[in-house]
């Protein structure tokens, strides 16, 4: 028999239950704490499962993120700094790098005829960098440098040789002036068939959002391919709302992408208007997209059931 097993027989005979009796309530709940199955490395399990609860405290209250801010700016701004070991004088130490000259070996050189050496030593940036496209020495530019080169007939690079790839610089566009045109006066000139009316201009006119709040015929809206902000998508979303006879809408396709609370805005609007039946718009986001999805099937359904009836 090894030691090992005779010293586990001295604890053969031992009676636990009445080690269990003789414990206090706290050494009882700290015996609880370690006979807890843990696993901390575990990504799988949320956090309150990998590891034992240890607070004392009570709750108090729910979280307010704001005071929370509060206070930890607050505490960093009253932590004193800590004091550097070795505190910087500015002192520069040890000698600057030199690099040596290396020299050409004779074989290496290259002996140019007295006009390219003039030539070539007179050469600018932009046309040293032209030669080396030529010259099929693309490893010493960028590719749009030696594309440039060899496909345009001129001097396109002005830069000099360099191959770092920079970024096309394109000219600000700038918002379209406001637009004067009188609704009121226009649809007067529609309605009566004006000969000499021959275009009509709606660009820029907020008034889409106040005509689905009054209207109650119209039934499908298509505003896609338009300049709409995200602040008139938004107007437009909340107007849905107190419109029941619209079963067709569609957004898609605006000069600039709405974001993620426009986003959110119409999977909102989807839900809390069920005469909506046809939804265009492309979502960018994975949640509003699984809300927009579900609510046009609920939607759907109970126009089939209304039919039905």
């Amino acid at each position: 028999m090894s030691s090992y097993q005779k010293e586990l027989e001295k604890y053969r005979d031992i009676d636990e239950d009445e080690i269990l009796r003789t414990l206090s309530p706290e050494e009882l709940e700290q015996l609880d704490c370690e006979l807890q199955e843990m696993d901390p490395e575990n990504m799988l399990l949320p956090a309150g499962l990998r590891q034992r609860d240890q607070t004392k405290k009570s709750p108090t209250g729910p979280l307010d993120r704001e005071a929370l801010l509060q206070y930890l700016e607050q505490q960093a701004l009253e932590v004193k700094e800590r004091d550097d070991l070795v505190p910087f004088t500015g002192e520069k130490k040890g000698k600057p790098y030199i690099q040596p000259k290396r020299e050409i070996p004779a074989e290496e050189q290259i002996t140019l005829e007295p006009e390219l050496e003039e030539a070539l030593a007179h050469a600018t940036d932009a046309e040293m960098c032209d030669i080396a496209a030529i010259l099929d020495m693309y490893t010493l530019m960028s590719n749009k440098q030696y594309y440039d080169a060899l496909c345009s007939g001129e001097i396109c690079n002005t830069e000099g040789i360099s191959s770092v790839v920079q970024p096309d610089k394109y000219k600000p566009v700038p918002d379209e002036p406001p637009n004067p045109t009188n609704i009121e006066e226009i649809l007067k000139r529609v309605r009566s068939n004006d000969k000499e009316l021959e275009e009509v201009n709606l660009n820029n006119i907020q008034a889409v959002a106040d005509m689905l709040r009054e209207n109650r015929s119209l039934q499908s809206l298509n505003i896609e391919s338009n300049f709409i902000s995200s602040t008139g998508l938004m107007a437009v979303l909340k107007a849905v709302r107190e419109n029941a006879t619209l079963t067709e809408l569609r957004v898609d396709n605006q000069r600039q992408w709405p974001g993620d609370a426009v986003e959110m805005e119409m999977a909102t609007v989807l839900e809390q208007c069920p005469s909506i039946v046809r939804f265009g718009y492309h979502f960018t986001q994975q949640g509003p997209r699984a809300r927009a999805a579900q609510a046009m099937t609920r939607n759907n359904e109970l126009r089939r059931q209304q039919k039905k009836r």
